[in-house]
């Protein structure tokens, strides 16, 4: 499976029958570019002023209609040169006329063009996949008629949503914390823009932390700054985001599939592009796997985990994921193989992913024996009996059109035969390369 350089719009791929690894695998390559941050660097490269090029983008099916969506609002993008991608801004105008945008799945997308939608004085109509048309937008379609965007949308806040933008916006706005971070990333994005700026009230403990703090780097590599007030109060004064050059670092959230697999299998990854320089929450991930007694290796720009010769060591606390919601169904697909029950908190956030990401799993972690208590924010998941563990009949799992339901399930299937998994190619939101890198770490020795 290869990457595009065009959305995608292929029909489910065939399922795929993963076959369970064998010894301690060794291997070292480079992670697709971080999804957040390209998705962030797109959005503010088109805000601002003349030229930037973005390095090494995170090739997926989100960036591609990130790309296609700021070509239709008459952003110039030039992606003819491998690995680089340049992105003519215009200072906050846009093509005239009605234009009508697609975002696929993409909800880091949707959000980021519902704000900049806000800027244009003419109509914007957003859809997306029927994925994305389950997930709510409410509290940031609010916050744009608060500034004074006229919005409309199907079922109080669920896409398509129809913009119609101004350029006299003008806040204070408040927005809810529980829900999603991208909704603050959005209008912190959108704030420098405002004719006055914006104070930005957010109401109740931050949902998702460390993706703010992406934000609130990237506008600054732009050269924006913002008066943060411990997350309850955000201050952008009016600001010029500054066209520049920057390179996108590997992926956190892709490095738990492998930080996974050789926690599991004894093995070592080294990942190449991806350090302890970074600020990405998912990063964390790795200090999961030193609980169950890997050795991680860090250095600013690299890492390296490799897995324990002696067993794994079940965790002796709850593990509190609210600060790196998107790679809980990694661990997950660990918790089977550990010797106690493993109580998974602060999962309130993924119930409205691409799927129920609690709900999801554990509907197919049953289907193989596995036994668990899910609730509103937290899932226990039970030590898998020796005889589950060697059952050789095929089984069928779904991954409801969701990207980290497949790649974990990946995790799993390297340990548990039978696996059979429906749709991988789902995993082309992301990561389109998953499965020729999970290939090549069973095979490397």
């Amino acid at each position: 499976m290869s990457a595009s350089s065009a959305p995608s719009t292929a029909a489910p791929a065939a399922p795929l029958e993963l076959v369970p690894w064998s010894g301690r695998p060794e291997v070292r390559f480079g992670l697709p570019g971080s999804k957040s941050l390209t998705l962030r660097d797109c959005a503010i490269a088109a805000l601002a002023d003349g030229e930037s090029t973005i390095l090494f983008p995170g090739e997926c099916d989100d960036y591609w209609r990130m790309k296609d969506c700021l070509k239709r609002l008459g952003i110039a993008i030039d992606d003819s040169t491998p690995e680089q991608l340049k992105v003519t801004g215009r200072a906050g105008r846009f093509a005239g006329g009605t234009i009508e945008l697609f975002t696929g799945q993409s909800a880091v997308s949707t959000r980021l063009l519902l704000a900049l939608a806000a800027l244009r004085p003419e109509l914007t109509i957003i859809d997306g996949h029927s994925s994305m048309q389950a997930r709510p937008n409410k509290p940031l379609l609010d916050a744009l008629a608060q500034l004074g965007a006229r919005v409309e949308s199907t079922r109080d806040g669920y896409l398509p949503a129809r913009v119609l933008g101004s350029t006299e916006l003008a806040g204070p706005v408040e927005v809810p914390s529980d829900i999603s971070s991208q909704y603050l990333t959005s209008l912190l994005i959108l704030a420098p823009m405002l004719p006055g700026g914006l104070d930005i009230r957010v109401e109740g403990k931050l949902t998702s932390k460390p993706y703010v703090d992406l934000t609130l780097d990237e506008m600054q590599k732009f050269g924006v700054q913002v008066d943060n007030q411990d997350y309850s109060l955000l201050s952008v004064k009016p600001q010029k985001y500054r066209a520049r050059t920057l390179g996108v670092e590997g992926d956190a959230s892709a490095a738990s599939y492998f930080a996974a697999l050789a926690t599991l299998h004894g093995g070592t990854v080294r990942l190449e592009n991806l350090g302890s320089s970074t600020r990405q929450g998912d990063y964390a991930f790795f200090e999961l796997c030193e609980q169950l007694g890997a050795t991680v290796r860090r250095s600013a720009e690299q890492t390296e985990i490799v897995g324990p010769s002696a067993g794994l060591r079940p965790f002796d606390a709850p593990v509190d994921m609210t600060s790196m919601p998107d790679v809980a169904p990694t661990l997950m697909m660990i918790a089977p193989f550990l010797s106690r029950p493993t109580h998974i908190t602060g999962l309130a956030t993924l119930r409205v992913k691409e799927c129920d990401r609690i709900a999801c799993p554990a509907r197919e972690l049953r289907k193989l024996g596995v036994e668990l208590e899910e609730g509103p924010d937290f899932i226990v998941i039970q030590p898998l009996s020796s005889g589950a563990r060697a059952r050789q009949t095929s089984v069928e799992i779904e991954t409801y059109h969701d990207h980290r339901i497949a790649m974990s399930f990946g995790v799993l299937g390297s340990l548990l035969p039978g696996l059979r998994i429906l749709d991988p190619g789902c995993v082309g939101k992301t990561y389109p390369n998953y499965w020729r890198d999970w290939e090549r770490a069973r095979t490397a020795h």
